[in-house]
């Protein structure tokens, strides 16, 4: 048994019987060695806990819920469990690559301000091959802290976090299974926040995991963290807002239109100016290239360049030419299709 290990691996179980041995193992096989491995057995049915039983590797520590208690209850054992100074998270069906925890140790070393770290990822089939897919996520303080108010930058099995800060905030909240989103949030709203720029585990994707991020209540929860967003912002959300904001996390633009997109925007431009919560010219700027992007992607046709240079959100020094041209042509397909 590890007494003060440096980081807590920590991985909730629940009947992954199929894949939690490839997960035992690549944390096992860490260049990084002063660690120790945190499983939350959460009720199995399955043989998951008689697989993590063969191991008899002192790091590992095993917690048995004993009944089905939940992903949110599951992970806030770490709150009293964990011994390390960091907590890594590695889902049990997911493969850490072998450096894993040497880059982001040497990473948290390097920039002590930090308090959330993660990386990209490779897809792999439930059988543990690759897909070809990777995951890559933003990189750079400033623009994380932003980005998350738009969309959830970090794969959860990436994540490594001060354990002193899981205790400060009172760990996960019950959003499920949205519970990681939420932390991420409010770990950024207190402190810097980054990923870096390296692979750091093999995300397997199988219809399970699938089935639990697009259920109806993971929805309902993700709208919940997009109300708290806007509230702490200053502004009043209701459920036509929140829907608007929640619609550019999952990319879907279909349902609304320019104007509301538009009058979405200019609130959260207002607001911050108040607030001062994000730096102002970064927050305009990624405003600004959303705000392209759903020009683009809707198609606005022969009103986009008047919708690109709308005053209420342009600014010439955030534009590009490549969009000023595909503005353009938006608009000469749009008017093409007037002649005809």
């Amino acid at each position: 048994m590890t007494i003060n290990p440096k980081i807590t691996v920590f991985m909730a179980a629940y009947n992954v019987a199929d894949y939690i041995k490839d997960s035992i193992e690549s944390i096992l096989n860490q260049t990084f060695t002063n660690f120790e491995l945190l499983i939350v057995d959460d009720g199995s049915t399955d043989q998951t806990v008689e697989i993590i039983k063969q191991y008899t590797d002192q790091r590992i520590r095993l917690v048995q819920n004993g009944t089905n208690k939940g992903v949110t209850y599951t992970r806030n054992i770490a709150l009293t469990e964990a011994r390390g100074e960091f907590i890594a998270v590695l889902d049990s069906d997911d493969i850490a690559v072998e450096n894993r925890l040497e880059l982001q140790y040497n990473f948290f070393s390097k920039h002590p301000e930090i308090a959330l770290c993660g990386g990209d990822a490779i897809i792999i089939d439930q059988n543990g091959m690759p897909t070809g897919e990777r995951i890559d996520e933003p990189t750079g303080a400033e623009n994380l802290k932003i980005t998350l108010l738009f969309t959830n930058t970090y794969v959860n099995s990436t994540v490594m976090y001060k354990t002193s800060v899981l205790r400060e905030l009172k760990g996960y909240r019950d959003y499920a299974p949205a519970e990681d989103y939420d932390l991420f949030t409010r770990i950024a709203d207190v402190y810097a926040v980054d990923n870096i720029k390296e692979v750091l585990v093999k995300y397997r994707k199988h219809e399970s995991n699938i089935s639990s991020r697009q259920s109806a209540n993971g929805a309902l929860n993700v709208k919940r963290i997009k109300e708290n967003q806007l509230a702490s912002l200053g502004i009043t959300p209701n459920k036509h807002l929140t829907d608007i904001h929640y619609s550019l996390l999952i990319y879907d633009y279909s349902h609304f239109t320019f104007q509301e997109y538009l009058n979405l925007f200019t609130q959260l431009k207002e607001a911050n100016r108040k607030v001062n919560k994000y730096p102002l010219n970064t927050f305009e700027k990624m405003l600004f290239h959303r705000w392209f992007e759903i020009i683009y992607l809707k198609k606005a046709k022969m009103n986009a360049l008047t919708l690109l240079f709308d005053k209420r959100i342009y600014n010439a020094t955030y534009s590009t030419n490549s969009q000023i041209r595909k503005a353009f042509r938006l608009s000469l397909k749009g008017l093409g299709k007037i002649s005809k």
